[in-house]
C-alpha cells in the first residue's frame, strides 16, 4: 500500500514536510532492535542507560529507542525505593536492579522506537523497519489482551496559523468516529485514558461556523474544555511550539516537548500482524487533512453534525459514521 500524499505537502516555508513516528512493541531487545536501525539506516549506537538508547547519525538524524515509563527514565523509582529506606546511590548492584525492574516492566510496559522527522517522500521506507521487528517477532497490541500499545504519528503542520489548526480540528473530531471503526482500535486500547475522546460539549463548541478563534482562544479553549495531551490528536506539542508561554501557563501535568507538529495518538501499533501496515495508519490521516484542506465539504459537515446532534435524542454516531463513510468513498 502507497502512503497518500496530502493536500499541502510543504509547509508555510515552501520546504517538503516532514513526519516522525513512534512505535511501540515488546519482544525485541532494545540493542537488537537498535542493531536493527543501525543496519538499515546507518549510524551508530549511543547507550545512555539500561533502558535509554540513541541510535545517531542515521541517513534521517538521531532515533531513540527507550523503556515506555516515565518511572525509569526519569529514575523515578529511586524515590520510590528511598521512601522505604533504601538508598540506590549505596547499592553494589544497581545495574542488576534496573536490569531486573527493566524485565519486570517490559512484560507491560511497551519499548519504543521514536524517529527523527523524516520527509514525506521517504517515510515508506520505515515499511523495512516494521518488517525487520516482524521478522523478529515483535509483539504489538494484538499480542495480548494486556498490550495497549500504540503507533503515533507526528506529521509536520503545513502552516503555523491558528486557522490551519482550527480547520484540522474540526475535520479530526468529525472522523474520529469513522477512524475508530475503520482502524479497528483495539479493546485495551480504548480502556486506557491515552486516547480519550473530545467531549461532545467542546465538539459542539468548535464545529460551530463562526468559531474562528486567534491562537491564544483557541489554546485557551483546550484547555477550559477540560482536553490534555491525552486525546487522539493531542495539540500541546504545536501549542508549545507557537507559544510556550500562554501554554505552559495552563499546563497541570508534567511535560510537553515543544514542536512544530500535530501529535496523532490513535492507531494500534499491530506490528505482529502481517496485514497491518504504516501506510494504512498514514492514509487514515490523510483523510483529515484532505477534509481539512477543502472549505466547502468542512462548512458542509460541521453544520450537518451539529443539525443531526441537535434532531438526534440518542447517539448520533451510528449515523454519523454511515455519513463519513460515504465522504470517504468519494474523497479516498
Amino acid at each position: 500500500m502507497k502512503f497518500k500524499n496530502p493536500p499541502k505537502p510543504t509547509n508555510q516555508d515552501g520546504e517538503e514536510r516532514s513526519a516522525g513516528f513512534e512505535f511501540e512493541f515488546t519482544g525485541v531487545e532494545m540493542i537488537d532492535a537498535a542493531k536493527m536501525i543501525v543496519d538499515l539506516y546507518g549510524g551508530k549506537v549511543n547507550q545512555i542507560s539500561g533502558y535509554e538508547f540513541q541510535i545517531q547519525d542515521t541517513r534521517f538524524g538521531t532515533f531513540s529507542l527507550e523503556l515506555d515509563a516515565s518511572l525509569f527514565l526519569n529514575k523515578k523509582y529511586e524515590k520510590v525505593l528511598e521512601s522505604v529506606g533504601i538508598d540506590v546511590k549505596k547499592l553494589k548492584n544497581k545495574d542488576k536492579l534496573e536490569d531486573t525492574l527493566r524485565g519486570m516492566a517490559s512484560t507491560v510496559v511497551p519499548f519504543e522506537i521514536i524517529t527523527p522527522p523524516i520527509p514525506l517522500s521517504q517515510i515508506n521506507e520505515l515499511d523495512e523497519l516494521v518488517a525487520k521487528l516482524r521478522e523478529w517477532k515483535a509483539k504489538g497490541t494484538g499480542s495480548s489482551f494486556f498490550y495497549a500499545f500504540g503507533l503515533h504519528i507526528n506529521p509536520e503542520v503545513p502552516e503555523l496559523t491558528a486557522e490551519s489548526l482550527t480547520r484540522h480540528l474540526k475535520a479530526y473530531v468529525m472522523l474520529d468516529a469513522w477512524i475508530r471503526k475503520d482502524a479497528e482500535i483495539n479493546i485495551s486500547r480504548k480502556l486506557t485514558p491515552y486516547i480519550n475522546e473530545y467531549e461532545m460539549k467542546y465538539i459542539r463548541h468548535i464545529l460551530r461556523p463562526e468559531y474562528q478563534p486567534d491562537l491564544k482562544t483557541l489554546i485557551k479553549d483546550y484547555f477550559e474544555y477540560e482536553n490534555s495531551r491525552n486525546r487522539p490528536l493531542d495539540l500541546l506539542p504545536v501549542f508549545m511550539f507557537m507559544d510556550e508561554e500562554f501554554t505552559e501557563s495552563h499546563l497541570k501535568e508534567e511535560l510537553t516537548s515543544a514542536r512544530p507538529t500535530f501529535h496523532y495518538r490513535l492507531p494500534n501499533c499491530s506490528i505482529e500482524n502481517v496485514d497491518w501496515s504504516l501506510a494504512q495508519e498514514w492514509n487514515r490521516w490523510w483523510l483529515v487533512e484532505k477534509l481539512a484542506h477543502d472549505e466547502r465539504a468542512l462548512n458542509q459537515y460541521s453544520k450537518a453534525f451539529l443539525e443531526m446532534d441537535d434532531k438526534t435524542l440518542f447517539s448520533i454516531k451510528k449515523k454519523w459514521i454511515k455519513l463519513m463513510q460515504r465522504w470517504v468513498d468519494n474523497e479516498g
